[in-house]
C-alpha cells in the first residue's frame, strides 16, 4: 500500500533540516511524546549525512481483526536518514514480530514563508486475507503519531533557529 502525507512548518528548510538531523531532537521528541522505553541504537553525522537508528517499545491499539498480529505493545526498530545538501532522506521502520516491511522517501522543500516535509511511504503486510485490514490500521496509527511528532516538532522548532 502506498501513503503520502506531509507537515508544514514556519521555518525555511535549513531550520526543519538543522532540527531533524540532531540527535536530541529525536530523543527530547519521543520524551514529549511519553515513549520512555527506547534506545538509540546507532547515531552518524558526517559532512551532510546523519543517520539515526531508534528501537522504541509503542503502545498499540488495534482493532479485533489485526490484534493478532499487533499486540497490546509493539517494538519497533525505526532508522531514519537525512542529506542536508540535497533536502531529502529515508525512513526504515522494523516491527519487530510483525508480518510487516515499511519504508518511506522524505523530502523537505521550500514554500512560501516556509516549508513542507513529504512522507511518500510503503507499507506491505505479508498476511493473506488480513494484510489489507493490517496495511489500513498501520496508516491510521502512522497518521495519528505523525500528528503527534510534527505537533511536538513545531514546539521546538525555535530552538534550531
Amino acid at each position: 500500500m502506498k501513503h503520502q502525507s506531509q507537515a508544514r512548518f514556519p521555518a525555511p528548510a535549513a531550520v526543519v533540516l538543522r532540527m531533524f538531523t540532531d540527535r536530541a531532537f529525536h530523543t527530547r521528541k519521543l520524551d514529549a511524546m511519553g515513549l520512555k522505553n527506547y534506545e538509540v541504537l546507532e547515531h552518524a553525522a558526517k559532512g551532510d549525512e546523519f543517520r539515526i537508528r531508534i528501537r522504541r517499545k509503542v503502545p498499540m491499539q488495534a482493532p479485533a481483526m489485526v490484534k493478532k498480529f499487533v499486540g497490546a505493545e509493539s517494538t519497533v526498530v525505526n532508522e531514519e536518514r537525512w542529506n542536508r545538501a540535497k533536502g531529502s532522506g529515508s525512513v526504515l521502520v522494523e516491527p519487530v514480530g510483525m508480518p510487516l516491511e515499511m519504508s518511506c522517501a522524505t523530502s523537505v522543500k521550500d514554500e512560501g514563508a516556509g516549508c513542507v516535509v513529504r512522507y511518500d511511504w510503503t507499507i506491505n503486510a505479508k498476511v493473506p486475507l488480513v494484510g489489507g485490514a493490517l496495511e489500513k490500521f498501520v496508516v491510521s496509527d502512522l497518521e495519528k503519531r505523525a500528528g503527534e511528532e510534527t505537533r511536538i516538532a513545531l514546539e521546538m522548532l525555535d530552538d534550531y533557529r
